[in-house]
C-alpha cells in the first residue's frame, strides 16, 4: 500500500493547505457591542453643568443633589443666572415658585461676595418650605 494511496488521482498534495480563520464569526459581536454603546449612551443620565465660568469654592462635605426643583447660578459680578438668563435680584420673586417644597440650587462662584449671595437671598421668596442649598467644589 501506498502512503499516497489514501490521495485521489488528480487531488493536489498541499501541506501548507490549512483552513485560514476567518473573522465573520465575529461580525456579530461587534455589532451587538456598538448597539450597547450606543443604547448606554442615549439611555445614560446627563447632569446639568454649571456654567463654566463659574469657580465653585472648595469645602470639605459634599451632599448630593436631589430633588432639586429650582437652580440659581450667582456669577462673580453679582448677576444671577436662572434657566441660561441673566437676571437681576430683584427679579427672581417673579419668576421663582412659591409653594410647597420648594427646592433651590445655588451655585454661586467663589470669587462673589458675601454681599452678592446676601442680596441674592433676600430676594428669593420665602416660605416655610423653601429649601435652599449651596453647592461647593471639594477641597483636594
Amino acid at each position: 500500500m501506498n502512503m499516497f494511496s489514501k490521495w485521489q488521482k488528480g487531488q493536489i498534495l498541499n501541506p501548507n493547505n490549512k483552513r485560514q480563520p476567518t473573522d465573520d464569526n465575529m461580525i456579530p459581536l461587534i455589532n451587538i457591542v456598538f448597539l450597547l454603546l450606543i443604547f448606554f449612551m442615549v439611555a445614560g443620565q446627563i447632569k446639568a453643568q454649571p456654567d463654566s465660568a463659574i469657580k465653585l469654592p472648595e469645602s470639605k462635605a459634599l451632599d448630593a443633589a436631589q430633588g432639586i426643583t429650582v437652580r440659581l447660578e450667582l456669577l462673580k459680578d453679582g448677576k444671577v443666572q436662572f434657566k441660561g438668563e441673566l437676571l437681576q435680584a430683584e427679579q427672581l420673586k417673579d419668576v421663582l415658585p412659591v409653594g410647597q417644597n420648594t427646592s433651590i440650587a445655588l451655585f454661586a462662584d467663589g470669587r462673589a461676595t458675601a454681599q452678592h449671595l446676601d442680596t441674592l437671598i433676600s430676594h428669593i421668596p420665602s416660605s416655610n418650605n423653601t429649601d435652599i442649598r449651596l453647592f461647593t467644589m471639594e477641597k483636594q
